[in-house]
C-alpha cells in the first residue's frame, strides 16, 4: 500500500536544480500552478529544501525529554487532510510551527534521533514517522504515510537525495519535469535524481507529453515503469 507518487520538479537543461546563481530566474508560479494542478493529498522535500524555504533553520530546543520515548509513529493531527512532509533523517529541522497554508507538517526520522529532539516535535505539534533504525526504509514509510494518514497522491519535490532516494526503491510513478533555457555545468549542483551509494539501476520512462511555452520552458511528463 503506498501513495501514488509524481515527482514534480524544475531544472537546467543538464538536469540540475539548485536554483541559486542561473542565468534566469526560475519562474516560481508556473511551479506553484502545477502543484495545484496535480491535486496531491501531500508533499514531499529533503531537510536541506524544508529549512532553506519554510522557516525551518536554527537550533531546535533542547532539554524538554523528561525519559526515554518510544520509537512509534506519532500523530499531532493524523485528519488534517493534507500533509507537507520533510525527509529529517537525523532530526535537526528546527520547526517554528506545525503547519503551512493548512497543510500539517510530518517528519521522517531514523530511529536514532535524541528523546530531546522527539520531545521538541511534540511540544511544537509536529507529526512524526520513523523509517528505520538505519537508512531509511521508503516503501515502510509510503506503506504508514497512507495508511495511518490516507495519503493516496504525493507529491515528490526535491532535492535530489530524497527524490533519488524514493525513484530508487521503485516508488516513483511519474515525473513532471519543468526544463528551463539555461545551463547550469556545475559538477558538485544536486540533480534531478542523486542516488549514492546502493544504485539499483535506471529506470524506463514513457512519455505522456511534451509542451514549450513562448519563453522556451519545456514541460516534460513521464510514466515511470518500474520493475
Amino acid at each position: 500500500m503506498k501513495p501514488h507518487i509524481v515527482c514534480l520538479m524544475m531544472t537546467s537543461v543538464d538536469g540540475r536544480v539548485l536554483t541559486e546563481g542561473w542565468a534566469i530566474d526560475a519562474p516560481s508560479d508556473i511551479f506553484e500552478s502545477a502543484h495545484d494542478e496535480l491535486k496531491g493529498d501531500a508533499w514531499l522535500v529533503g531537510r536541506v529544501t524544508m529549512e532553506e524555504d519554510f522557516d525551518a533553520g536554527g537550533e531546535w530546543e533542547r532539554g524538554l525529554a523528561t525519559g526515554p520515548i518510544e520509537r512509534t509513529n506519532w500523530y499531532a493531527k493524523p485528519d488534517a487532510g493534507q500533509f507537507a512532509i520533510a525527509l529529517d533523517h537525523a532530526g535537526k529541522l528546527n520547526w517554528k510551527r506545525n503547519e503551512i497554508d493548512g497543510e500539517h507538517f510530518v517528519a521522517i526520522l531514523a530511529e536514532d534521533v535524541p528523546d530531546d529532539y522527539l520531545a521538541f516535535l511534540r511540544k511544537q505539534g509536529v507529526s512524526y514517522v520513523f523509517g528505520g533504525a538505519g537508512e531509511i526504509d521508503f516503501a515502510k514509510v509510503m506503506d504508514t504515510l497512507a495508511r495511518d494518514l490516507g495519503i493516496k497522491r504525493l507529491l515528490l519535490e526535491g532535492g535530489g537525495g530524497v527524490n533519488g532516494s524514493v525513484l530508487n526503491a521503485g516508488l516513483v510513478d511519474e515525473i513532471v519535469q519543468f526544463v528551463l533555457p539555461l545551463t547550469d555545468g556545475r559538477p558538485d549542483a544536486p540533480s534531478l535524481f542523486d542516488i549514492r551509494p546502493d544504485w539499483r539501476g535506471s529506470r524506463k520512462l514513457t512519455l505522456l507529453s511534451c509542451e514549450a511555452d513562448e519563453k522556451g520552458i519545456v514541460k516534460l511528463h513521464y510514466r515511470v515503469e518500474n520493475r
